[in-house]
Order: structure tokens, then C-alpha cells, then sequence
């Protein structure tokens, strides 16, 4: 998909915030270990909801998607091997191996794919497995695990911390008896999976970095979760407040976003903030120094779009990017564009300017495409955006959301 986007229109409103795209995906992969139904509420319509959709009902799994409220029926789940289209367009399909092992001791996927935003191997996944008593071998882009001694107890470490290898390791050995993993990571997104897994029954308690299980019968029973907000989508609408107009987010869980809302009041926007509600307004804020990091430190996927309101800074603002290395690409676009950007491998220095000239640009993954919609909006023309498809597979309804804000976009 491709969109037509008119810089200088002023952006004022409300945006009621969307459940978090990553922790949705191992949520419904995850809904298979529940021995009855699941309802899953506040579920954003995403394309990358409706693949993992495809792939539940391939797995003969009743689905029903209404508004923004899910129905999980996997009384006929049948095991097949996942050689799928919708396998090698998510990154978050690996989940589906940790959850075969605990069901079915196997599984036979096509390799994972997602974002190419640099080197994402699932190493640390793979040793979890065998750590558990799990074999695999990769042949012509399928991955088989399988199964080749019996576990009933197993205690690993996590050769990286990976919050996809922490809920894959949880997953995979909800079969043996006992457990624990250490050096895991789970941020809310992670946390949100363990308390819907402890819905359905799993004994799994997490403390000091330690998580634990303990088996434990399980009942059928209906199961109700409410998927977390995406911090990454309302600290997008409220950066383009900053930007553009007027923003208020509600229902955000402001207390997943400490370190950019910190960084935003030091460096003096004008954002306040409750618990729940984030309200951003124009302004220009001094130099920041952003250092991405795992969490509770500066996320990744938020380094483009805070890469953008660098520009609307007084001096001169450092950017660097330390989890993956193909996330730089926003920086020589606001170069084209007319900012002054210095670019050395995974370190930006980006000098305020309230210029920007419109250019066209194609979106190499999500949030780089996020960015560059930011970056359209604060330009003096009209802009088109190639492969905003990138876009729609993290936020739910965002073309008729920015329109209602006062966003002039057009789907060419």
C-alpha cells in the first residue's frame, strides 16, 4: 500500500490507545495451552492479528474476531506441520514452536520472518529447547524440533537476554514438572503473557529475574484477558502532539514508559501525564541523548519516531541505536529532507530545524514507517509513502486515526 500525505495540517485530539502488537502475538499463540475457550479484549486490528488467525484456523481452531474482542475455541486443535506463508511473514510465529513442544513434544515450521531491521537469529531460542530436552535441525529454510530424552525437571540460563527466548523457554517447558530460567526478559509485554498463562491454571511465579513452574492440574473452564496497551503506539500520538498540534492518549499504562516520558520532561516538552492519559502539546525541547536499551531503558521501536522530534529541538540531539543495526535509516531521510544529520554506523546527531521539505520515501520496516509518516506530516508539501503496509501490522486503524485528528492522507 502506498500513501499520499500533506505536510503543514495541524493535529488536535483524542486517541484512545490499542492493545500492545507485542504482546497480542504470543497472547493468541499462547491461547492453545488453555484447556476450553479464551476471550482476548482490547486485541488491535492488525495484520499481524489476522495472520496468526490464518494460522490458528489452519490448526482447526474456531476463531471469531468482532470489533476489538476475540473467541478461542481449540477443542479440535490438531497438530500440522506450520509450513506457511503467514510462518515467514512474522517475526512472532517462533512462539508456536515453544507452544507444540508443551503440546505435541514437536513442531515443523518454516523459519520465522518479520522486519529486516538487522541480524535476529533465534539462537538463544534454540538452546533454551535443547536446554529443555529438545532436539533440532534446520534443512532447506524448515525448522524441526523434537523431543529426544524425557525432562521431568530442567534449570537454564539464557545465554542473551531476549524477551521472545524467555516466553518461548516458558512455553516449551510447561510440559516437564518442574522448572526455573534465569536471566530471562519479560517487560510488560512478557509479564502480560505469564498472568494469562496463570488465568488458565500454569503455576509460574517470577521473582528476582527467576521464573519458576510448577505443574499443575489444569480446569476447562472459559478464560478472560484483557491485552495491555501499546505503549509504542500511544508514545507515538503523543510525540506527533509535540510535533504537530495537540494530543491527549488515553488508556496507557504510563508506567511502562518511565524512560522516554523522563527524557521528554527533562529535556522541557510540554507533556503531562496520569496514570492512564499522556497529553502532549507543540513545543520545542532542549538536546537529548537517547541510548537504546532493553527494558526499563530506552526502547528500541522508539528510536526512529524520537529521532523525528529531535527536530524539534534547540541544539543539537544524539541518537544511538545499540539493540539492532539496521535501524538508522530514518536519519538519511530527515537528511534528504533538509535537516542536518550526522550519521556514523548506529550514532545519529541530529541539529534542531523547523524546516523540512517534502520528499517521497519507501518504508523498510514498522517503525520506520511510523517515522517517516511523522516526518511527512511536518513537511511544506505533499509526500508519498511506498510500502506503509509495514506500518498496519503495529497500528490498528492509523490512517482514519490521524484523519480524525486532522491528518490530510490519502490512500493512493
Amino acid at each position: 500500500m502506498d500513501i499520499k500525505v500533506s505536510g503543514g495540517s495541524i493535529i488536535k485530539g483524542t486517541v484512545f490507545c490499542s492493545g500492545a502488537k507485542n504482546a497480542v502475538i504470543p497472547l493468541l499463540c499462547a491461547s492453545l495451552l488453555s484447556k476450553g475457550k479464551v476471550m482476548l479484549r482490547n486485541v488491535p486490528r492488525i495484520s499481524d492479528v489476522f495472520d496468526i488467525c490464518h494460522i490458528l484456523r489452519y490448526l482447526d481452531c474456531k476463531v471469531v474476531f468482532k470489533g476489538h474482542t476475540m473467541l478461542i475455541d481449540n477443542t479440535n486443535l490438531k497438530y500440522k506441520p506450520l509450513f506457511l506463508e503467514e510462518c515467514q511473514k512474522i517475526r512472532g510465529s517462533y512462539y508456536f514452536i515453544g507452544v507444540f513442544l508443551a503440546l505435541f513434544s514437536k513442531c515443523e515450521i518454516l523459519l520465522p520472518g518479520g522486519c529486516k531491521i538487522g541480524s535476529r537469529p533465534i539462537d538463544v531460542h534454540l538452546q533454551a529447547f535443547e536446554d529443555l530436552g529438545f532436539k533440532y535441525f534446520i534443512e532447506d529454510n524448515i525448522l524441526t524440533v523434537y523431543k529426544i530424552k524425557v525432562n521431568e525437571e530442567a534449570s537454564l540460563v539464557l545465554t542473551k537476554k531476549s524477551v521472545g527466548a524467555s516466553i518461548n523457554a516458558i512455553f516449551a517447558g510447561l510440559r516437564l514438572n518442574h522448572y526455573e530460567i534465569k536471566n530471562g526478559l519479560y517487560e510488560p509485554e512478557g509479564l502480560d503473557v505469564i498472568h494469562f498463562l496463570q488465568k488458565l491454571g500454569y503455576h509460574l511465579t517470577l521473582n528476582n529475574e527467576v521464573i519458576r513452574y510448577e505443574k499443575s492440574k489444569l480446569d476447562f473452564k472459559l478464560t478472560k484477558h484483557t491485552v495491555i496497551p501499546d505503549r509504542m503506539e500511544a508514545m507515538t500520538y503523543a510525540i506527533l502532539g509535540l510535533l504537530k498540534g495537540e494530543v491527549t492518549v488515553k488508556r496507557v499504562n504510563t508506567n511502562d514508559l518511565t524512560c522516554p516520558l523522563k527524557i521528554l520532561k527533562d529535556a522541557g516538552y510540554q507533556i503531562s501525564y496520569t496514570e492512564t492519559e499522556i497529553y502532549a502539546k507543540k513545543s520545542y525541547g532542549k538536546e537529548m541523548h537517547i541510548i537504546t536499551d532493553v527494558y526499563p531503558g530506552f526502547p528500541t521501536d522508539l528510536q526512529s519516531v524520537f529521532g523525528v522530534l529531535s527536530l524539534n529541538t534547540i541544539g543539537k540531539s544524539k541518537i544511538e541505536e545499540t539493540v539492532f543495526e539496521k535501524r538508522m535509516q530514518i536519519y538519511y531521510d530527515m537528511r534528504d529532507s533538509g535537516a542536518q544529520c550526522e550519521i556514523s554506523g548506529n550514532q545519529a546527531i541530529v541539529t534542531g530545524t523547523n524546516k523540512i521539505h517534502s520528499k517521497n520515501y519507501n518504508a523498510c520496516d514498522l517503525r520506520h514507517g511510523a517515522a517517516l509518516l511523522l516526518l511527512a506530516l511536518l513537511g511544506d508539501k505533499e509526500s508519498i509513502i511506498t510500502n506503509f503496509d509495514y506500518v498496519l501490522r503495529g497500528y490498528d486503524d492509523i490512517i482514519n486515526r490521524l484523519k480524525a485528528l486532522g491528518g490530510k492522507i490519502t490512500i493512493i
